[in-house]
C-alpha cells in the first residue's frame, strides 16, 4: 500500500512541469529569479519591459514563466492582469487582438463585443495600457510561439510595442519561442521598440541534475506513509545518487540522453521510466531500474528502420547530414550529390555509384520518411531540385551506423571527423 501510493506520488511530480522546474527556484542564477527580478521591477518602477525566453521544446519555459505568474499574483493579486496568446492560434493579427479584448474584458468584468472591428480592439487594447498605468496595475503579456507573431506585416506587435512607448501604459510583453533568432525575425520598426533581453534555456548541468533528482525523488515524511518506510526509502534513494551521480556507466547514460536532447523534460521521460519499473515488492528504486530505463530510451524506430537500408542510401543520409552541419539552409538531390562525389574524390572509396542509381536511392529514402520535402509549393518540379530536409537526428544515424557491421569505415570516420558523437 505504502509502495503503491509512493509510486504515484513520484509519477504526479514527474507529470507536473511546475513542480518539476520548481527544484530550480532557489537559484539566484535560474531564469526562474531572473525572469521574477524583471517583472518585479517593472510592477515596482511602474516601467514597460519586454523579453524574450529562447530554448528548446521540452527546456521548461512555459513552466518557468507559469510558476514565476504565480508567485506574483500571490504577492500582488490586484497590481496583475495576464494576458495570453499562442501564435499557433493567434497568429492572425485581427484574431489576435480580438482575444486581447476579450480577455482583457473578462479580467476587468467589462462588456466585451464580439462585433467590434480590429480598429476598435486595438484601441480598446491602447486605452486599457493607459487606464492599467493610471491605476498602477501591470498588463503582462505572454506570446507564446513567439516567432509565429513575428511573420506577416507584424501588426500586433508594432501596436502592442509602440503603445507600451507612451509613459501612461504600464506592460511587460514575455515573447517564448524555440528558435533562437527570433527577435531577428522582427521588422525594424518592431526591432527598435523591442527590450532586446534574452533569458536562454541551456542543457541542465551535472548539479542541476543532482538538484533535480533530490527534488522529485525523495519522499516527505507528511504524506500519510509509514516513516519507517519513508526514511528507508530516502536512505536508499540517497546511497543510490552517490552511486548513481559517480558511476560512469550512469554518466554515459546521462550524457547520450542529453546529446540527444538537452531539454529537461527529456530527462524527465527519463526518470519517469526508471520510476515505473519501480519493484512494488521492495518498494525501492535501485540503479538497475535507471539502466533498464535507459534501453528502453535508446530503442529508436528510425535507428532500426536504417538497418535496412544500402550502404548508398547510408552515404546520402550522411551526406544530408553534413551540409546541414556546414549550415547549408537549403540544400536538394543535386546539392547531396556533390558532396557525395567530393567525399569519393578527397577518400578514393569504392563506393561510386551513377547518378540515376543515387536518384533511385534517393527516392527509397523518401519512402521511407527517413528523409522529407521541406514544403509542397514545389510538387510539380523535378524531384532532383525539391529543397529536402533529414527527418532523423545525427545521434540516431550515428548509432544506426554504428549497429551495421557491414557499414564502411569512412562512414564512421566521417562522423567521427565532424564530432558527430
Amino acid at each position: 500500500m505504502d509502495t503503491e501510493k509512493a509510486l504515484a506520488l513520484l509519477r504526479s511530480r514527474l507529470y507536473d512541469p511546475n513542480y518539476v522546474h520548481a527544484t530550480f527556484k532557489s537559484s539566484e542564477e535560474s531564469n526562474y529569479c531572473k525572469l521574477k527580478f524583471l517583472i518585479m521591477n517593472s510592477i515596482s518602477d511602474s516601467c514597460n519591459n519586454s523579453i524574450l525566453l529562447l530554448g528548446p521544446r521540452g527546456s521548461g519555459k512555459v513552466a518557468v514563466v507559469d510558476l514565476v505568474l504565480e508567485d506574483l499574483k500571490t504577492q500582488h493579486p490586484d497590481s496583475i492582469s495576464v494576458i495570453r496568446l499562442n501564435g499557433l492560434l493567434h497568429s492572425d493579427d485581427n484574431f489576435a487582438l480580438k482575444e486581447i479584448a476579450r480577455q482583457l474584458c473578462l479580467d476587468h468584468q467589462l462588456l466585451f463585443s464580439k462585433m467590434a472591428s480590429s480598429d476598435d480592439n486595438a484601441g480598446f487594447m491602447i486605452d486599457m495600457l493607459k487606464e492599467c498605468g493610471l491605476s498602477h496595475k501591470s498588463i503582462i503579456f505572454v506570446l507564446d510561439e513567439f516567432d509565429l507573431f513575428a511573420q506577416g506585416k507584424q501588426r500586433l506587435l508594432y501596436s502592442l510595442l509602440d503603445a507600451m512607448q507612451t509613459v501612461s501604459s504600464q506592460a511587460v510583453v514575455i515573447g517564448v519561442s524555440c528558435r533562437l533568432d527570433a527577435d531577428q525575425l522582427l521588422e525594424k520598426r518592431v526591432r527598435s521598440r523591442f527590450s532586446h533581453r534574452k533569458l536562454l534555456f541551456v542543457p541542465p548541468s551535472r548539479e542541476d541534475v543532482r538538484r533535480l533528482l533530490e527534488h522529485i525523488l525523495y519522499l516527505p515524511k507528511d504524506i500519510g506513509l509509514l516513516s519507517k518506510y519513508v526514511a528507508e526509502f530516502n536512505s536508499k534513494i540517497q546511497y543510490n545518487l552517490q552511486d548513481i551521480l559517480n558511476d560512469k556507466k550512469f554518466q554515459e547514460i546521462l550524457d547520450s540522453i542529453l546529446f540527444i536532447d538537452g531539454a529537461i523534460n527529456n530527462l524527465v521521460q527519463f526518470l519517469f521510466r526508471a520510476v515505473s519499473s519501480m519493484s512494488l515488492e521492495s518498494g525501492l528504486l535501485s540503479l538497475e531500474n535507471f539502466k533498464g530505463s535507459h534501453l528502453c530510451y535508446q530503442r529508436q524506430p528510425k535507428t532500426q528502420i536504417l538497418e535496412g537500408v544500402s550502404i548508398l542510401e547510408l552515404y546520402i543520409l550522411v551526406c544530408m547530414n553534413r551540409l546541414e552541419c556546414k549550415e547549408q539552409n537549403s540544400y536538394n538531390f543535386n546539392s547531396v550529390m556533390k558532396e557525395y562525389k567530393a567525399i569519393h574524390e578527397a577518400y578514393k572509396t569504392s563506393d561510386n555509384y551513377r547518378d540515376s542509381v543515387c536518384l533511385r536511392a534517393f527516392e527509397h529514402l523518401l519512402e521511407r520518411e527517413l528523409i522529407g520535402f521541406v514544403d509542397n509549393k514545389g510538387r510539380n518540379l523535378s524531384i532532383e531540385i525539391q529543397p529536402v530536409k533529414l527527418l532523423i537526428s545525427p545521434h540516431e544515424l550515428y548509432l544506426g551506423l554504428k549497429s551495421r557491421s557491414s557499414c564502411p569505415a569512412i562512414l564512421q570516420k566521417l562522423f567521427d571527423h565532424e564530432s558527430f558523437r
